[in-house]
């Protein structure tokens, strides 16, 4: 596939609510040390590219806009917050713990039902739909030109699932690591490329997550 332009999706960092085990969706919960140290280190595996990115849009909540805001210290590049880019409406499940999730049946039902909305929050398709109509339209307002993402586990998942035209909408196979990079390519034809899913290696050890721990495997 001939690149015409590059996009970047990155996870915000490691927040409090991760470590306590707690899905706050839409609810605030700042970067914690570890976090902050994970974005310097993706700003500088970025920065060290051979790609000019364009722009940096983060969703408006601070764990995703801070992440952002870091990266493009190496970077300098225009930076701006779009509300479309927020994470998924958890509903009565906002700041339940990971144990709650699952007693309620939350990831089970999400992946059996593209339209499960039984926590009264946005459904794997409406996040799906959101998601993908927000990022289309900032892709295609700046054609050719390479953007960075920076946005959330779920809301990511549920683009990459449309985007790629996979099932199911929940798109749990592109959940990712805190501050990892995943990239697609498009060229103005066919569907997009994934050229990367979660790189966070370039991270060292110390800031990587054990690959079981549950926020990896349930939005935040």
């Amino acid at each position: 596939m001939a690149k015409e332009q590059r996009i970047l999706f990155i996870r915000h960092g490691e927040t409090v609510g991760n470590l306590e085990q707690i899905a706050h969706g839409q609810t605030e919960s700042p970067l914690n040390e570890r976090g902050i140290a994970q974005a310097h280190a993706t700003g500088e595996e970025i920065s060290g590219w051979d790609c000019r990115f364009d722009k940096i849009y983060t969703s408006p909540l601070s764990r995703a806009r801070d992440t952002g805001s870091i990266i493009n210290e190496k970077l300098g590049i225009p930076f701006e917050v779009v509300e479309g880019l927020i994470e998924g409406f958890l509903g009565i499940l906002e700041n339940a713990t990971y144990q709650e999730l699952e007693e309620f049946g939350f990831g089970r039902e999400s992946v059996r039902n593209d339209d499960f909305s039984g926590h009264k929050g946005e459904s794997p398709n409406q996040l799906g739909d959101r998601i993908f109509r927000t990022v289309e339209g900032l892709r295609k307002s700046h054609p050719k030109q390479n953007l960075i993402i920076v946005s959330h586990g779920a809301a990511i998942a549920h683009y990459m699932a449309k985007a790629l035209q996979t099932k199911p909408a929940f798109g749990h196979q592109y959940l990712m690591h805190n501050a990892g990079i995943t990239e697609l390519s498009f060229d103005g034809i066919n569907l997009p490329e994934l050229v990367l899913l979660n790189q966070y290696k370039h991270m060292p050890v110390e800031l990587q997550s054990d690959p079981l721990r549950r926020d990896q495997h349930v939005p935040e």
